[in-house]
């Protein structure tokens, strides 16, 4: 067996090809006493706005809705009208990989609890978590560059970004890379301090949080197992303060020994200050 007959061997061992999908226009749905997904999708809308995005998936499981089911539809044809990974876009039973399976799941269960829990909230590109011990998480989802940022900011960017695309020799005018990447805001403020009931640190103070954010960078697996994984963490509400008050400590440290060991400034970095 050649390389090529090889890896389509491969593929299909690892396809999936018995999970649920409508096929054809999505007929189904109005056979079975649902709404036709062409009723409910704005086509014509920025399908990257995390609520349109989002709602793409909730439009092809109103079934695993009205029956508190998981959801495992995969929408037909609309995520090519999204900066999706194209890969991910069609399903393809002979060429679908087992990574292509899994990533789907990961965004399947990623829209499930965005829709289902009533303390994530969707605003434009901005996602807003209520955590559950009362304190306010929020952060741009940026599907384009598979991060999120600071909330407010990816808009802009990505505003500036387009300007820069229609002008000559547009290489040029590339605005910088997205400063707000990984960055999550919190309802703490600046030199914020650890809430009480977070064992260990409760009630200790941070000194170079000079932010209403924290960065948190992609967790381990696909950008939608990460997502997950923060929309989690938000909402558990409690282990995020202890990865982030160890950071504070971290940053506290690495400065105090910056100014012990070189008061005047480090000689290969920071001459203008000898």
């Amino acid at each position: 067996m050649n390389k090529e007959n090889k890896q389509t061997s491969e593929k299909r061992t690892h396809a999936k090809p018995s999970t649920f999908v409508v096929e054809g226009d999505g007929d189904w749905f109005i056979q079975n006493g649902y709404e036709h997904p062409n009723d409910i999708i704005d086509h014509d809308a920025n399908l990257d706005d995390a609520e349109a995005f989002f709602g793409i998936f909730a439009a092809y499981n109103q079934h695993n809705i009205a029956n508190g089911t998981k959801w495992d539809t995969w929408p037909s044809w609309e995520l090519c009208l999204t900066s999706m990974d194209i890969g991910l876009h069609f399903l393809m039973p002979k060429i679908d990989t087992h990574e292509d399976w899994v990533q789907r799941e990961h965004w399947l269960a990623l829209a499930q609890i965005i829709h289902n829990h009533p303390s994530v909230s969707m605003d434009g590109y901005t996602i807003t978590i209520q955590g559950q011990n009362g304190h306010v998480f929020a952060f741009d989802f940026c599907l384009e560059i598979e991060k999120w940022g600071a909330p407010g900011t990816f808009a802009e960017h990505k505003a500036k970004r387009m300007a820069a695309a229609k002008k000559p020799k547009s290489w040029m005018w590339a605005p910088p890379a997205y400063l707000y990447s990984n960055n999550v805001a919190h309802s703490l403020g600046e030199y914020w301090s650890c809430p009480d009931y977070v064992s260990k640190y409760g009630g200790e103070s941070t000194l170079y949080t000079h932010d209403n954010f924290f960065c948190i960078d992609h967790l381990e697996g696909s950008f939608a197992s990460s997502a997950l994984s923060l929309i989690q963490l938000c909402l558990e509400d409690n282990h995020i303060w202890i990865m982030q008050y160890e950071e504070a400590l971290n940053m506290q440290a690495y400065v105090e020994e910056m100014e012990r060991e070189w008061p005047g400034g480090r000689p290969d970095q920071d001459w203008e200050y000898q």
